[in-house]
């Protein structure tokens, strides 16, 4: 979200009477030239039908001068239902709509004269622009009140009347992200960009400008990639991302998320060579070497899914999800010497797991190794309840673990306490107790244990009753 800060009037405060003059001066008082019309930044207007002044335009441009309104959206409205296809009419009702802050009613009217004489543009934008800021700076001060509802109203309203700065509807799609009103918010978004992409038709932008527009539309897309990437919106994001890719080819955020797009669309194949290429690379980060792994693992290419969960559990040591996939992924290659030990840390770090026990033990059985392979089974079946289907879930400022509680030795109604531990990228933020009672024995109930933070990783002890 940008910086909600109020933007300064640049124009004049008196705008409308300005164009209002313009309009009493003669300018518009005969049929303009039949030709084309240019703007000072090279756009060519189909003629369409010119405006031409008569009594009602000229009595509603000499009221708006005047300052009075009210007479002067009677003349122009009343010029409209004597001469409906005179553009002079529409503008002169979209001005004194704007004025009295009418801006649905200014913005239809503008669209109006436009249509009927498309280079009236020209002087429809600066009056457009001048509402926008208005309704921009409404926004600002709704909002430093805290009234949220107020400031989407006023920058939905900013948006309307002029695009070409995005500010509004970035600030739109923050609030939206903030309310979970991810469509609103992915909207806003594609607002932002189409307005960036359009050009002033009253003056040439400077280089340095141009530049900044630019670099702002890069960074607004990556927002809007990363928003649909996380609604399941994944061919819109897959565009984005393949265009950012044609910039900027090095870049492994893009190639992960387009790869990750890419899976999740079904194209599983040019996903996994983009995930293998990038497992070749150093500097990968948490988020890029799960999903790596992930996609490896659906391809069947399981030491290469192993290896990506490996350099995971060397950036998160005490990630239970990191040893989970790493041991689920050496299982499936059946790659026993390097399970067995990989299979113990696992339970370390979930112990309560039947399938981390279950597959450690096999490791072992398969080795040689019946002792630590019975030993192992034993933990397992002695474990007052075991944990299954854990997720991490982050939203907002916290996070929380979802999963199921299966009873298993302990009588039920036993309390069985536990401790979870939440890490960030710079280590350990926190711990958090948890005590659930032991359903029955077989018995599934769902457990929820939430943190508040920002966690991209966890693990949990057992602390009572201990395993036999």
């Amino acid at each position: 979200m940008v910086s909600f800060r109020g933007v300064s009037r640049r124009r004049c405060s008196r705008t409308v009477f300005c164009a209002a003059a313009f309009l009493l001066g003669g300018c518009a008082s005969a049929p303009a030239p039949a030709t084309h019309v240019v703007s000072p930044t090279g756009f060519v207007y189909e003629l369409g039908t010119p405006p031409v002044a008569g009594r009602f335009s000229q009595t509603a441009a000499l009221y708006l001068s005047k300052e009075l309104v009210d007479g002067a959206l009677e003349r122009a409205l009343g010029g409209i239902d004597s001469e409906p296809a005179n553009p002079i009419h529409y503008l002169l009702a979209g001005l004194a709509y704007a004025q009295f802050a009418q801006y649905s009613e200014a913005d239809a009217m503008f669209t109006d004269a436009q249509r009927i004489y498309p280079a009236y543009e020209l002087d429809i934008a600066p009056q457009r622009e001048a509402a926008w800021i208005e309704l921009f700076n409404q926004g600002i001060a709704a909002y430093s009140e805290g009234d949220v509802e107020g400031a989407i109203e006023a920058w939905k309203l900013a948006e309307m009347m002029w695009d070409l700065r995005p500010d509004a509807s970035l600030n739109l799609a923050g609030l939206f992200k903030d309310q979970r009103r991810w469509d609103d918010a992915i909207g806003a978004y594609q607002r932002a960009i189409a307005g960036l992409e359009r050009k002033p038709v009253t003056r040439v932008l400077p280089q340095e400008e141009l530049h900044a527009r630019e670099e702002q539309r890069i960074r607004t897309e990556a927002s809007l990639a990363e928003l649909l990437l996380f609604t399941d919106r994944f061919a819109e994001a897959e565009t984005l991302l393949r265009r950012h890719l044609e910039r900027d080819q090095t870049s492994v955020r893009v190639r992960a998320d387009l790869a990750a797009a890419l899976n999740e669309s079904g194209k599983e194949t040019e996903a996994v060579a983009i995930y293998t290429g990038l497992l070749s690379e150093t500097g990968l980060e948490a988020k890029d070497l799960f999903n790596i792994g992930i996609a490896l693992y659906r391809a069947n290419d399981f030491m290469a899914a192993a290896e990506a969960f490996e350099r995971l559990t060397n950036l998160q040591p005490n990630s239970r999800d990191a040893w989970f996939n790493y041991t689920n992924s050496l299982f499936a290659a059946e790659s026993w010497e390097s399970l067995a030990a990989v299979g113990d840390r696992l339970t370390e770090v979930d112990p309560l797991g039947e399938s981390a026990g279950l597959i450690a033990a096999r490791a072992h059985l398969e080795l040689g190794d019946e002792q630590s392979a019975v030993e192992g089974l034993d933990r397992t079946e002695s474990a007052p309840i075991h944990l299954e289907g854990l997720r991490l879930l982050t939203s907002g400022p916290g996070t929380s673990i979802l999963g199921q509680v299966v009873g298993n030795a302990a009588e039920p109604g036993t309390s069985v306490r536990l401790r979870f531990t939440f890490y960030g990228t710079n280590g350990a933020l926190g711990t958090e107790p948890f005590t659930v009672s032991a359903p029955s024995q077989g018995t599934r109930e769902r457990f929820e244990v939430s943190f508040a933070g920002q966690a991209t990783a966890y693990r949990y002890e057992l602390l009572s009753p201990p395993i036999p």
